[in-house]
């Protein structure tokens, strides 16, 4: 008799340990599964703006303004661009920028050790590219 009592009490303890863990696999794995939304601009993202892709960089928004207009100016001068050109795309005035293509670019610049001349000089000539 003692040992169908204790038989039970095994067996009840063990299906409400099955339970119990059961519920805490199933509560961690769609606490785990839940996207994380960031509420704040982050680096994260594939598509930057101007000053994520700044940060990105780690260089001031003017200067790749500047990287942007050098490349636009000497493509308008020549009419081609030989090499791969920053790439962005512009909706409403805003430039947006994927940032694989950052990285394609910043291959391409490396490569052929591209110089850039993003400030303006004395007596209003234009940005230069080297």
């Amino acid at each position: 008799m003692e040992n169908k009592k204790v038989l039970s009490i095994s067996i009840i303890l063990l299906s409400l340990s099955i339970v119990f863990g059961s519920i805490f696999v199933g509560y961690s794995l769609s606490k785990s599964a839940k996207p994380q939304i960031s509420t704040s601009p982050s680096i994260e993202s594939n598509v930057l703006n101007l000053s994520q892709a700044a940060k990105y960089l780690d260089m001031p928004e003017a200067e790749l303004q500047g990287i942007i207009n050098t490349e636009k100016a000497a493509l308008d001068q020549s009419k081609i661009f030989t090499r791969m050109m920053f790439p962005y795309f512009t909706v409403n005035d805003k430039k947006y920028f994927y940032k694989n293509e950052i990285d394609e670019w910043l291959k391409d610049v490396s490569k052929t050790h591209r110089q850039y001349d993003t400030k303006k000089r004395m007596g209003g000539s234009v940005n230069r590219l080297y």
